[in-house]
């Protein structure tokens, strides 16, 4: 009996190399997510800031396009132009008694390795009241 307990001491080197790939996968997929997250984040900091203007319901599709635009400046997100921002961001008609609402749709990619893809899919939809209370 003490025999066996002074061989299994310690930990295999196939277990330490099992534990070190485990490891490194989980490592390679948060660095590879965490830009889209923190691109999520900012984007929806960025619609907060659009809709929580007093003024928002009556202005043009254009305008909030250009204040979207103007949010997004201070951060390093390059996804939206002035050209392609009409194909993400939309302004829905107020129906009986809703306001108007703010729908910003996209999908984002990164590649994990190979030809395994991470995708993010965007489609949120908010009032435009003047609060900052979006669902």
């Amino acid at each position: 009996m003490k025999q066996a307990l002074k061989k299994q001491s310690g930990l295999t080197f196939l277990g330490l190399v099992f534990i070190l790939g485990t490891l490194a996968m989980v490592v390679l997929f948060v660095l590879r997510l965490f830009p889209l997250y923190n691109e999520k984040l900012q984007i929806e900091s960025a619609l907060q800031s659009v809709i929580s203007q007093p003024e928002v319901a009556t202005m043009s599709v254009a305008d909030v396009r250009r204040a979207f635009l103007r949010a997004l400046a201070v951060t390093n997100i390059n996804r939206f132009t002035g050209a392609n921002l009409k194909d993400h961001l939309n302004l829905i008609k107020a129906t009986r008694g809703q306001p108007p609402q703010l729908h910003l749709q996209y999908q984002a990619t990164n590649k994990l390795f190979a030809d395994i893809q991470l995708l993010l899919e965007f489609d949120k939809q908010l009032p435009l009241d003047g609060s900052a209370t979006g669902n």
